[in-house]
C-alpha cells in the first residue's frame, strides 16, 4: 500500500473473502470468511491491535486467530467479539472506552470483563454500546453528553447496563449519541443532541434512552 488521498474507489488486493468493515479516524478494520481479523491505517494509540503504534499502508492480520464474529471502531479505538461471546477492545482509551477497569491504551485486543454472552457491539468517537445475548444493554467510556446511556454524565472504564429491559435487538453510536431498537422496532436515542440527532423533536441532551422513531425493522 501507499499514502496519498483517492478519488475514486481502489480495491484492496485480490481477495474475495472479506465479509465485514468498519472505518474509524483514518483507520479500517475487516473480517474474512475465515474468521481472521485485518487493520490498518493510523496506529497512534494502538487502534490496530498489532502490537505496536506503527502506521500500516495494507490490511495487517491481528494475531492468529480465527474465531472473529464481530466489529467496531470509533475515533481511536476498536472492539471485536469472538465466536465465543466474548468482547475484545484495544487502541485509545482516554475516558475508558475500552471497558476494561482503566483508562490505558493498549496496543493488542484486550479481554472486556470475563462475560461470554455478548452479542454486537457500536462504537462511538470514544464510547461503546454492547448488547448481550439475553437482550440486555450495556454501555461505557465518555459520557459527557450522557452517550453512555445510564442516566448520568461521568465517564466509565468498565460496562454499565442501561436500564433494566431485556428486548433490545441492535445498536449504533454516532460521535457522541446512541441509538438502539427494541424488539417490536421501536427506536430509542440517546446522549448529545445540540442538532436534533436523537430525533426526538428537541435540541436537549438526553443522559438515557427516550423514544425516537416507531415501527423501526431492524436488519
Amino acid at each position: 500500500g501507499t499514502s496519498g488521498d483517492w478519488y475514486y474507489p481502489q480495491r484492496l488486493g485480490s481477495d474475495t473473502n472479506w465479509v465485514a468493515i468498519a472505518a474509524g479516524d483514518y483507520f479500517s478494520m475487516a473480517l474474512k470468511a475465515d474468521g481472521s481479523l485485518w487493520t490498518w491505517g493510523a496506529n497512534a494509540a494502538g487502534q490496530l491491535g498489532s502490537g505496536s503504534i506503527t502506521n500500516e499502508f495494507s490490511p495487517r492480520r491481528v494475531g492468529t486467530g480465527n474465531t472473529w464474529v464481530a466489529i467496531a471502531a470509533g475515533d481511536l479505538h476498536a472492539l471485536a467479539i469472538q465466536s465465543d461471546g466474548s468482547l475484545w477492545a484495544w487502541g485509545a482509551n482516554t475516558f475508558g472506552q475500552l471497558g476494561i477497569g482503566t483508562k490505558i491504551d493498549q496496543n493488542v485486543p484486550t479481554r472486556v470483563g470475563t462475560a461470554n454472552d455478548w452479542a454486537a457491539v457500536a462504537a462511538g468517537e470514544a464510547h461503546t454500546i454492547a448488547l448481550k445475548t439475553n437482550g440486555s444493554l450495556w454501555g461505557w467510556g465518555k459520557n459527557l453528553e450522557g452517550q453512555v446511556g445510564d442516566g448520568f454524565t461521568e465517564h466509565r472504564v468498565s460496562a454499565v447496563q442501561i436500564g433494566h429491559d431485556a428486548d433490545w435487538i441492535a445498536v449504533a453510536a454516532g460521535g457522541s449519541h446512541s441509538l438502539a431498537l427494541k424488539l417490536g422496532g421501536a427506536l430509542w436515542s440517546w446522549g448529545r443532541n445540540d442538532e436534533g440527532q436523537l430525533g426526538v423533536n428537541s435540541y436537549e441532551d438526553a443522559h438515557s434512552p427516550v423514544p425516537a422513531l416507531l415501527n423501526v425493522s431492524a436488519p
